[in-house]
């Protein structure tokens, strides 16, 4: 009777731990940026160069910050395997002044190749 009780004991206990594990929740309706966001930081830090070069000649009294920036677009112009030629949509939130005033965003275009990257577009 002992080993009865002792194997119904098991029984059970295996039994409620498979009926109440729950698989992993698989992320839904999360962007691509909080995904890859290491991706995107890089990114960024390598387009502000060219970024700050435009924004400064355009608006010399303006700033942004690169924690404001988001990343609006990435596409390839040609597809296949080995064609690294993209644009890059990348809005900057700029401000003047010591308290920060918003002057509004800019919208740059870059087109990043393997000969270099160039600002295409500026949007106000």
């Amino acid at each position: 009777m002992k080993k009865i009780s002792v194997i119904f004991l098991l029984l059970l206990i295996s039994l409620t731990s498979v009926l109440t594990w729950k698989r992993p929740q698989i992320a839904e309706n999360v962007s691509a940026e909080e995904i890859h966001s290491d991706f995107y930081d890089v990114l960024l830090v390598l387009l502000d160069p060219y970024a700050r070069n435009v924004i400064n000649k355009e608006y010399p009294s303006r700033s942004y910050a690169l924690w404001d920036a988001e990343i609006l677009e990435i596409k390839r112009l040609t597809g296949g395997y080995s064609q690294y030629d993209f644009t890059v949509k990348v809005k900057y939130d700029t401000y003047t002044g010591p308290f920060n005033p918003p002057e509004g965003p800019i919208t740059l275009t870059f087109l990043v190749t393997t000969e270099g990257v160039s600002v295409k577009e500026v949007q106000k």
